[in-house]
């Protein structure tokens, strides 16, 4: 395969997984908004939160239908909060960086389940100050399924990640400076990860506070949630905490 067909099928392959994402992150957003208050996600149309009317098909076409619709209710006119349409390019562009990390492998797999996952509790922690237990559950069950599947590493690496950060996270939320469910999804994502679990933490904790010292100074409140932040982090060390593993071993070597 000439360098000029590889380049064009990497084209095709990308455009495809990031409408596939954004196709994802649009379902995300039924998730996010129906889970806490335990609605069907398979029954009932989806429909406007302010008129009640039902969308119609043509008005659910992720990112595309948000603009022609110039951002309002097709029926009252009422604005349609331009997150949805975050959540749908953010799951294009996760499902994207995978791709191209990853191409074709088990591991692009792995990230087609987990950034959904992240996507839904972080702007379920924003909406309600609470991480489903779903969702760190879900992950889990992937860590442990990624033991017997993926050789990158060996099975104790696995326990390692899942010891090595949750419990000095579980000693801080014991003093109260974070919560019960954050503790569980770095737990959890620390038996996905391995000591990827270590860079990905730093990430979450580093963003996490720059966004509360800026928060604190705008709001005067020093109250928020740290889910989101832990999930920047994750998504980083699914796609390379490896390398920074590697590249820090390599300084120290």
């Amino acid at each position: 395969m000439t360098d000029e067909v590889f380049l064009a099928y990497t084209i095709i392959f990308s455009v495809f997984v990031f409408i596939f994402g954004t196709v994802i992150g649009s379902f995300l957003n039924v998730v996010i908004y129906r889970t806490p208050r335990h609605e069907s996600l398979i029954r009932g149309r989806s429909h406007c939160t302010t008129c009640g009317a039902q969308i119609k098909n043509r008005d659910l076409i992720p990112v595309i239908s948000w603009i022609f619709l110039g951002g309002k209710c097709r029926n009252c006119k009422s604005r349609i909060s331009a997150r949805y349409t975050v959540v749908e390019l953010l799951g294009g562009a996760l499902y994207l960086l995978a791709f191209l990390r990853f191409r074709f492998s088990l591991e692009l797999i792995y990230c087609f389940i987990l950034f959904p996952i992240l996507i839904c509790l972080s702007f379920i922690d924003i909406d309600h100050m609470e991480i489903p237990y779903w969702c760190s559950i879900s992950i889990a069950v992937l860590g442990l399924i990624s033991i017997f599947t993926v050789n990158n590493m060996p099975w104790y690496e696995h326990l390692i990640g899942a010891a090595v950060i949750s419990v000095p996270f579980a000693v801080l939320a014991f003093l109260g400076a974070m919560g019960g469910g954050d503790v569980q999804l770095i737990a959890a994502a620390g038996l996905l990860l391995g000591w990827g679990i270590v860079p990905a933490a730093l990430v979450g904790i580093l963003t996490g506070a720059v966004y509360g010292v800026v928060h604190k100074a705008v709001t005067k409140n020093s109250e928020m949630c740290f889910g989101p932040f832990l999930s920047i982090g994750i998504a980083v060390g699914m796609l390379w905490g490896q390398d920074i593993i590697q590249w820090y071993v390599g300084l120290l070597g």
